[in-house]
């Protein structure tokens, strides 16, 4: 198991990416079951305010979420999608070098 950043929420569902990137952001990837994002979502957007993260942005429908997070000059983007019958796929990316 990869080291992921507390400040991302794990739902879930199967990890198929898990990646510290060159310019300071960190992302990952999850399978989920499901056909509606919108539990999903809340979740995300419970964990990252527990985090001390504030909702800037967000558009959320029952096939698909984007949701965007601010804590002072660090970002957290996350972009959930329907993509098959019972299947979800959860995006985060995070800035790891703004604090």
């Amino acid at each position: 198991m990869r080291f992921l950043p507390s400040e991302i929420y794990q739902p879930r569902g199967e990890l198929v990416k898990a990646d510290r990137q060159g310019n300071g952001e960190f992302e990952v990837e999850y399978r989920v079951s499901g056909n509606d994002v919108r539990g999903l979502a809340k979740s995300a957007i419970a964990h990252a305010k527990r985090k001390g993260f504030h909702l800037v942005e967000s558009d959320i429908h029952r096939d698909d979420a984007d949701l965007k997070f601010k804590r002072g000059d660090q970002e957290l983007d996350i972009e959930i999608e329907v993509k098959g019958r019972n299947r979800i796929e959860y995006k985060a990316d995070l800035d790891l070098d703004k604090n």
